[in-house]
């Protein structure tokens, strides 16, 4: 897994001592390898291979992709890239100023936009966009490993967030 070292110190120590559950029975998750290697794209900066950790489930046995809170699942782009994206949807901008503005293939962000409306109802729309974890990439750099406040969560395949540590 390649996100920062405190991190990944962090989240082997926390598999090895049982310290994380199952999201289906509760049940200890323990380390089991690694998934494959996926490229994330970020804006503005090159693009970074992760190997994102594998654990499994002591209880129900099932496997589960442990990804930093920067990746979203089955998305080739970081969080912050779609949620900048969702931000200016909720501005009131289309998909193709908001592609034409992020540098990024029309398509792409209409997909997200489409997913986005699936999976929000429109009362709850700004409130899931600013209840969100903030953007881990700050404007003036766009560096990864630049990252503050938000090294001890995980997001789980499933949507649900990981806490590690205190």
């Amino acid at each position: 897994m390649n996100v920062t070292d405190g991190t990944n110190a962090l989240l082997e120590e926390s598999l090895h001592a049982g310290r994380l559950s199952c999201p289906v029975c509760r049940g200890a998750l323990r380390p089991w390898g690694n998934a494959r290697e996926r490229v994330v794209r970020f804006r503005g900066v090159a693009d970074r291979k992760v190997r994102p950790r594998r654990a499994r489930c002591a209880d129900c046995r099932r496997t589960h992709v442990l990804l930093p809170d920067w990746m979203v699942r089955r998305r080739a782009y970081a969080a912050p890239v779609i949620l900048e994206a969702i931000a200016a949807h909720v501005a009131g901008k289309g998909y193709r100023r908001i592609a034409l503005l992020l540098g990024l293939p029309e398509t792409t962000v209409r997909d997200w936009l489409r997913a986005f409306r699936r999976n929000t109802s429109p009362p709850h729309a700004a409130a899931r966009i600013s209840s969100g974890p903030p953007n881990p990439i700050r404007s003036e750099g766009h560096n990864p490993e630049e990252r503050t406040g938000h090294d001890r969560h995980l997001w789980h395949r499933s949507g649900q967030r990981i806490r590690l540590g205190p």
